[in-house]
């Protein structure tokens, strides 16, 4: 993906990017601003203050601001934090005021998160969240319109860069379901009301906050999360991490956030087995397909692709019909 480079100066590496870092994760920002993304980032590099970040995505361009290679400030778990010290933070544009551009820049950086998942080797398991690090509620919209959303987002993307094709988008009728649901989020900001199904912010209708009791009447799939039907005609998430159901008023707290997961693919071999193989391809989508003899170990798995295995970090992806139909027996 173009990645547009304004990278801080090393002058200032001591208050913005001070220690090297070898990355283990993603951390997911919303900038609760209304500047594009080069603003965000010119600000950023311009300034003494202990605040950083690595990308800055908006609707239209990604923006790099600190080396991968070196730490930023951006997860307030302090000077040894995972957050601090091991993530590559990703600001994502616009969601201040929200809208057609938040929503724009949302899915660009969906789209780049997953090329970084490719580009090293991760899973959608290295994908977090700032409020993961500090228990601040960020990203403050991506949040309300829901994360188990934001993350199916990224595996979408993620499958389809590994050749696999995109999941229909989970969405399902009105489901009885009745109970209640009581706010448990503590932040200032409350959690919004939605007025239909939907996750947009063109549907806000209103905020609650904690403590906060409402009867539910039903529920429905929206992008692969639940929404909560409201006896009121509006609806709010299900999302354990900011609210509570119990199907009595007084009773223990029972929720089910999301659709059942499909059964996950499996492969045959797995990391560390020793094929022979008459059939390699370039990557594993199978984008360019080569017949001969090859052999070695198999260093990577990604299942459900089309070419799953790939032999010696490096020599190129290969499948079980190649090995399965291949007379040779490895060593």
């Amino acid at each position: 993906m173009n990645v547009i480079q304004n990278l801080v100066s090393p002058s200032l590496y001591y208050c913005k990017c001070p220690y090297a870092m070898n990355p283990t994760r993603i951390v997911v920002h919303n900038t609760a601003n209304d500047a594009s993304a080069r603003n965000e980032i010119q600000y950023m590099i311009n300034n003494h203050n202990e605040v950083s970040f690595h990308y800055a995505v908006d609707d239209k361009e990604i923006v790099q601001g600190i080396p991968e290679n070196r730490n930023a400030w951006h997860s307030g778990d302090g000077g040894n934090g995972v957050g601090n010290r091991q993530g590559i933070a990703i600001e994502i544009c616009y969601s201040k005021s929200g809208g057609a551009r938040f929503d724009a820049a949302e899915v660009l950086t969906a789209k780049f998160i997953a090329s970084k998942l490719k580009e090293k080797g991760w899973g959608i398991a290295q994908v977090t969240k700032h409020q993961d690090y500090s228990n601040k509620y960020c990203p403050h919209r991506t949040l309300d319109k829901g994360w188990q959303r934001f993350l199916n987002m990224v595996q979408a993307e993620l499958n389809a860069l590994n050749g696999q094709s995109k999941p229909a988008v989970q969405n399902g009728a009105l489901q009885s379901y009745n109970g209640f649901v009581e706010i448990t989020y503590s932040g200032a900001d409350g959690i919004t009301l939605h007025s239909t199904p939907s996750w947009s912010d063109s549907t806000a209708a209103g905020v609650v906050k904690k403590g906060e009791v409402f009867t539910v009447v039903g529920r429905q799939l929206v992008d692969g999360v639940y929404m909560y039907k409201l006896k009121s005609g509006k609806w709010i998430t299900s999302a354990k991490e900011y609210v509570s159901f119990r199907t009595t008023l007084h009773g223990p707290t029972t929720q089910t956030t999301q659709a059942p997961k499909p059964a996950q693919p499996t492969c045959k071999y797995g990391v560390g087995t020793r094929v022979c193989t008459n059939t390699l391809s370039n990557d594993s989508a199978g984008s360019k397909v080569y017949k001969g003899e090859w052999s070695g170990k198999i260093t990577r798995v990604i299942p459900g692709a089309k070419f799953p295995y790939l032999l010696n970090n490096g020599t190129g992806w290969t499948n079980d019909t190649g090995i399965d139909t291949d007379p040779n027996v490895p060593r």
